[in-house]
């Protein structure tokens, strides 16, 4: 039986909400101040008292966009005992200083799938000893859908799905520049919460954005869209050959002059990008979960692979792999997750209840 993630349900209002998660994840918490606290200070020699301090500039933003997203976040600290800068600064973790995650996702239609239901997958790339800080989150929040995530304790979101069906897979961008604006975790939470695909992308568009993200997004009626987007503008892309394919580069014409620092820095990029598109070219009209589970287990240009594992070559601190892998089924509200590398873990299903 493969190895699951602990399961915590949350509801009521939104510090309720939030003193539960901390509550219930409070040794998974100091996990995460932990691990991110050596990344500062990895990547940018930065203490985790200056990102704290850094964490509160970001809060009028985020007050103005998403205020109960604020007071889940004061419940979080109350309820794991630490300080709210702390967890403000796990969740601006991508403004401060960290936009180096290197994730491939792609997202299917019912035309390309043996059963005509639409997927939307991914790897997550990032320091292996973060996975011992994984929560899965069951979030009740009437009105709003219901939410099932795969989530960083402490943080307010993560990949997922909604109740209405509606799954969201998240690619790191980055330009090399960071200003103020509401944290795409943030951000990622109100996509999470929206009930179509349109209010999706309208959680993008009227936010104040302080950085770069991708956002591929998909619903258990077979749409499935891109949000590429840049602090100055955004754009969407269309599934018009039944697919879609996303690295850690800027692949919008919209957004061509923008500064794209992640193909600098994760060069490895375009060959996963290209890689991943010539599997589901291949075995288009064939596709079910085990063969995209093997699409996400694929060694081409390792280490630095669609499933990527750690090279020993990179600085310590800075070695990448994928911490875990989901596939996500919009019509079944179900997630088949695995609990490290896809090559050396089994797929297990977690479900959400349909609305």
């Amino acid at each position: 039986m493969a190895k699951g993630y602990e399961r915590i349900a949350i509801s009521g209002g939104a510090f309720e909400r939030g003193e539960r998660h901390g509550a219930a994840a409070k040794d998974k918490i100091a996990i995460s101040i932990r691990n991110y606290s050596r990344m500062f200070e990895a990547f940018s020699g930065m203490g985790w008292n200056e990102a704290r301090k850094l964490s509160e500039a970001f809060l009028p933003d985020i007050e103005e966009y998403a205020p109960e997203i604020v007071l889940e976040m004061k419940g979080i600290a109350a309820g794991s005992g630490v300080d709210f800068e702390d967890i403000l600064a796990l969740n601006a973790r991508s403004e401060i200083t960290l936009d180096a995650d290197g994730c491939t996702a792609f997202g299917i239609t019912p035309w390309l799938t043996k059963d005509n239901k639409a997927y939307v997958a991914q790897n997550w790339d990032w320091i292996a000893p973060q996975r011992d800080a994984l929560v899965l989150l069951e979030i009740a929040q009437p009105p709003a859908p219901l939410l099932l995530i795969l989530a960083e304790a402490g943080m307010v979101s993560g990949k997922g799905l909604n109740s209405t069906g509606l799954g969201v897979c998240h690619n790191a961008l980055s330009t090399g520049k960071r200003g103020m604006g509401v944290p795409i975790f943030v951000i990622l939470r109100e996509v999470l919460n929206a009930p179509t695909l349109g209010d999706a992308v309208e959680a993008v568009a009227r936010a104040k954005r302080g950085s770069s993200a991708n956002f591929l997004v998909g619903t258990a009626d077979g749409e499935i869209i891109d949000i590429e987007f840049a602090p100055e503008d955004f754009d969407v892309l269309y599934a018009n050959e039944g697919y879609i394919a996303h690295t850690n580069h800027f692949t919008s014409l919209r957004l061509v002059g923008v500064h794209d620092h992640g193909k600098v820095i994760l060069p490895d990029t375009f060959h996963r990008l290209g890689r991943i598109k010539r599997l589901i070219q291949e075995h288009s009209g064939r596709i079910d979960i085990e063969m995209m589970s093997m699409f996400l287990r694929d060694h081409t240009n390792a280490p630095d692979s669609i499933c990527r594992h750690e090279d020993p070559h990179d600085p310590e601190g800075k070695r990448l792999s994928s911490v875990y892998s989901m596939i996500i089924d919009m019509a079944e509200h179900m997630l088949w997750i695995t609990h490290s590398n896809p090559c050396e873990s089994s797929y297990f299903p977690e479900s959400l209840p349909k609305e």
